[in-house]
């Protein structure tokens, strides 16, 4: 599919230095940038069906390399929803790699989850970077590949920080045991933190904002709990005898909300 620019975007050496073009232009006319960009970077750039995309605005292609890309201009920070999205795209369009891309950043949650599924998120820093490797000369090498994965491997790094040790329940403190019950598998868990947590998890994921949480999205957060929370069979019967409790509720199939 053939894009044509309804506004004349300056070449990317000049955007390189002045994110505030991109600011400036309409999610459509990003887009159009991106296609331009990753051509650069050596893809074929097809674009998807607007109306049914997926969470796919384009799919990338060199080779046996297929990739799924979500490129959104923003005016705010991007939430999970998008990497939620991002990861809808791989099955659908059957891609080794998802990537999304925008001019803003991306809020605690997204990274999160990103970091659990290995989804490539390129904020507002790391864009410029990505204008500068395809601004390389023809004959040098632009892997989007390696660039992916040192992605990946920073936001790895930045678990290290107290707020992520928190998330990740990394920061769990000395308890007395007699306080502990255990389950069927001898792993001890407080008592009375499992519904407490499951709130944060709610709140971690969505913010101040009032929406429903899909099911798995739910189960890979109380995944990084496993002491707490057991494997991935024992959280969904978790959640069920929250939603009999009347803790929680579902508004829809595979869709979960607080009270």
């Amino acid at each position: 599919m053939k894009l044509i620019p309804t506004i004349q975007i300056k070449n990317m050496d000049e955007i390189s230095s002045d994110l505030g073009i991109l600011d400036n232009t309409s999610g459509r006319e990003f887009e159009i940038f991106m296609v331009s960009l990753f051509e650069k970077l050596g893809y074929s750039a097809t674009v998807t069906n607007r109306s049914k995309d997926y969470g796919c605005d384009m799919m990338l292609q060199q080779g046996d390399s297929r990739i799924a890309v979500q490129s959104k201009r923003s005016e705010s920070e991007l939430t999970f929803t998008s990497v939620q999205r991002a990861l809808n795209s791989l099955t659908k369009y059957n891609a080794q790699l998802a990537i999304v891309v925008t001019n803003n950043k991306f809020i605690f949650s997204a990274k999160q989850l990103a970091k659990i599924k290995n989804v490539t998120l390129i904020d507002r820093k790391k864009l410029l970077d990505l204008i500068e490797l395809a601004n390389l000369p023809s004959n040098t090498k632009k892997d989007l590949i390696g660039f992916s994965n040192n992605i990946r491997k920073s936001i790895l790094k930045q678990g290290i920080d107290k707020q992520s040790f928190k998330f990740l329940g990394l920061d769990v403190p000395k308890v007395d045991h007699s306080l502990l019950t255990k389950d069927a598998y001898g792993r001890p868990y407080p008592l009375n933190n499992k519904k407490e947590k499951l709130i944060d998890i709610f709140k971690e994921i969505r913010g101040d904002d009032d929406v429903s949480i899909q099911k798995d999205t739910l189960l890979d957060f109380m995944e990084t709990y496993p002491l707490m929370f057991g494997t991935r069979s024992e959280s969904e019967i978790f959640l069920f005898n929250m939603v009999k409790e009347f803790m929680i509720f579902k508004p829809k199939s595979d869709f979960y909300n607080l009270v």
